[in-house]
């Protein structure tokens, strides 16, 4: 998955591409393996919902992510909910951290919550498994 660039009365802003009926890795993350934040979006509510259930995940429940045939276990540690509706630019921006590169390994699934509304976005993150 890209992005593209839209202008709005703020200025200018990035708007991620998600997949449809899919989730999506982010282009520029790191690619699972390799060390980094491996990013993956997904809708919750619309084009296939295929993260309807991801506000479910809890502390330890085990998320297996497939590259072809190639497996890669990750342990959920934590989840956030970060409010985007009626927040500033700048406060986005800082929601947008959790997306950016580490110096670590791990898993970031991103979402849209609650299901009725596009108010939060929903951060899953994930360790590599032991």
């Amino acid at each position: 998955m890209g992005w593209r660039i839209e202008d709005n009365p703020e200025g200018a802003r990035t708007v991620w591409e998600v997949a449809n009926d899919a989730a999506g890795w982010h282009i520029n993350s790191a690619y699972p393996g390799t060390g980094g934040n491996i990013v993956i979006s997904g809708h919750n509510n619309t084009a296939g919902e295929v993260f309807r259930n991801l506000i479910d995940l809890e502390e330890g429940d085990v998320v297996h992510l497939y590259v072809d045939e190639t497996l890669y276990v990750y342990e959920v540690v934590g989840t956030v909910l970060l409010e985007e509706k009626g927040k500033t630019m700048e406060e986005r921006r800082e929601n947008a951290k959790w997306i950016a590169p580490t110096d670590y390994e791990r898993l970031t699934l991103v979402s849209c919550w609650p299901y009725t509304t596009y108010t939060h976005r929903l951060i899953v993150i994930a360790a590599p498994a032991t």
